[in-house]
């Protein structure tokens, strides 16, 4: 994590470091700035935005797939799911930060763009999370829509085998894959991430880390902040 923060922007624009930190060295407060707020009880509810970093010290790849690719060739995506399934990585210090924020009852909500569920194998319940780019934490047919939890098609992801659905009228369809509830690309993101986009509006601490936000509409998501702090990795 690093040891400063960016300007601090809400909706309105502008910055406002020197009204939420006014003893900061320089203007530019530092992590012992933040950690001083908390303690002083002057931050209640913490938003945290979550990107790839925080995983890869995991030992998590990032990795991008293409919805029409899937289709086509989905012995690609099964093999390579056999090895980011839930149970093979373990949570970073990041992860139990937030678990540590959570038990606190410091935070609001982690907006996180990771499909790995280490927020949720940290100790995080599912209202806490919203996965904008979905998860191993769930699946579904893409032609029949029938659910599978992830143990229902375990056995096969960890053999390396492509899951189809078990539904008879699937039988011989193309497209009737068990997919996990991943975000692909030519994928719309969750409806339940527009949903939360309110959370921010509430946050008086915003911690964004292990993301670039280059990314949109996850991007985005600090323009719904009025949080005066902003806290980048």
């Amino acid at each position: 994590m690093a040891s400063s923060l960016a300007g601090a922007k809400g909706k309105g624009g502008g910055t406002e470091e020197d009204k939420t930190f006014p003893d900061a060295k320089g203007g530019i407060p530092q992590l012992e700035d933040v950690a001083q707020r908390i303690k002083l009880g002057k931050v209640k509810n913490v938003v945290i935005m979550a990107g790839a970093g925080i995983s890869t010290s995991a030992g998590i790849p990032e990795a991008i797939f293409d919805i029409e690719y899937f289709v086509d060739n989905p012995e690609a995506f099964y093999a390579l799911s056999k090895e980011l399934y839930p149970g093979n990585f373990k949570p970073t210090p990041t992860h139990y930060f937030f678990k540590l924020l959570k038990d606190k009852n410091l935070l609001k909500a982690v907006f996180t763009q990771n499909i790995d569920t280490l927020e949720r194998i940290a100790g995080l319940d599912d209202e806490s999370v919203i996965e904008a780019h979905g998860s191993f934490a769930e699946a579904e047919c893409l032609e029949c829509k029938r659910q599978y939890t992830k143990e229902a098609i375990k056995p096969q992801i960890e053999l390396g085998q492509v899951v189809r659905c078990e539904n008879p009228k699937c039988k011989g369809v193309k497209g009737a894959l068990v997919k996990p509830k991943i975000v692909f690309f030519g994928e719309g993101l969750p409806e339940r991430f527009f949903n939360r986009m309110p959370d921010l509006a509430s946050a008086d601490l915003l911690i964004v880390l292990g993301t670039s936000l280059t990314v949109q509409p996850f991007a985005s998501l600090v323009n719904y902040s009025l949080a005066g702090n902003i806290l980048l990795e």
